[in-house]
């Protein structure tokens, strides 16, 4: 079931967001309530759809279905409540944002996001740019809006971070909000407890470290063909205490080769 939720945005990100990525108009004339269900009617373009909203156990179910533009505009007249508003559509990442920006019956900017499932909606994270959540207020939505007017626009809190989020999501440059960091590189001890790797080589050196090393041969820098791992691990075992120059880089090599050696039972 298609959930959605609604969040205020400052009027002037509002505004950025329209002059870079335009809108279309947007008229909604809505019936009176009934006991178990709602209507209205949208003219967008030109295209006109029909919407009936019922009620149910897992929440409201809304049928769309389309209407010659004449039809719609014709029903638009006999409305009660009507509303007008300029959709702008914002892709963050591969998901779809649409900022609201009501004309009539009074100015107010939302943004509305859509979702497959109630659970998706929750897992959601808005970025730094979204205003406070107004999902669950009636006052800001569109029925409401239509048939007792807007409710006030209040001021929405903008930061730097939130213009330069803002700007980066224009630019086609998202970022993850933090909590959806990707896999880290294991540590240590992941690595020594991964059995399907404890086998493993370890591995060379990046190319370009090794083309950063001297042509001639320096105090604390290997001169000689590198050694099996195994031979590496043994010698360095005996000569710990007394190898104090060796660099850096052969140290990590080593604790590495240390690590992914097999476990002696």
């Amino acid at each position: 079931m298609v959930t959605s939720r609604r969040y205020l945005i400052a009027s002037s990100l509002a505004r950025l967001i329209r002059k870079e990525r335009g809108g279309n108009r947007v008229t909604e004339g809505h019936f009176p309530n009934q006991a178990d269900r709602s209507s209205f009617v949208v003219v967008e373009g030109d295209k006109g759809s029909l919407v009936l909203v019922h009620a149910s156990a897992s929440g409201p179910i809304e049928e769309r279905t389309e209407v010659p533009r004449a039809h719609a505009e014709a029903l638009l007249d006999v409305t009660p409540g009507k509303l007008d508003y300029l959709l702008t559509h914002l892709t963050v990442g591969t998901r779809d944002i649409q900022i609201l920006r009501f004309v009539t019956p009074g100015p107010l900017d939302l943004i509305s996001v859509s979702f497959e499932s109630e659970d998706e909606a929750r897992d959601f994270r808005p970025l730094s740019w979204f205003g406070a959540d107004v999902t669950t207020e009636v006052p800001y939505q569109n029925r409401s809006i239509a048939l007792e007017g807007a409710p006030q626009a209040p001021d929405v809190p903008m930061s730097n971070a939130a213009l330069n989020s803002l700007l980066d999501a224009l630019e086609n440059r998202y970022v993850a909000p933090r909590g959806y960091t990707a896999h880290h590189a294991p540590t240590r001890n992941q690595a020594e407890q991964g059995g399907g790797q404890r086998n493993a080589p370890p591995p060379p050196p990046p190319a370009a470290q090794a083309n950063e090393r001297p042509a001639a041969p320096q105090r604390g820098v290997l001169s000689r063909p590198a050694a099996p791992a195994e031979t590496d691990m043994h010698e360095d075992d005996n000569n710990d205490d007394n190898d104090l120059n060796l660099n850096i880089e052969d140290n990590v090599i080593r604790e590495l080769a240390r690590s992914l050696r097999p476990q002696r039972r």
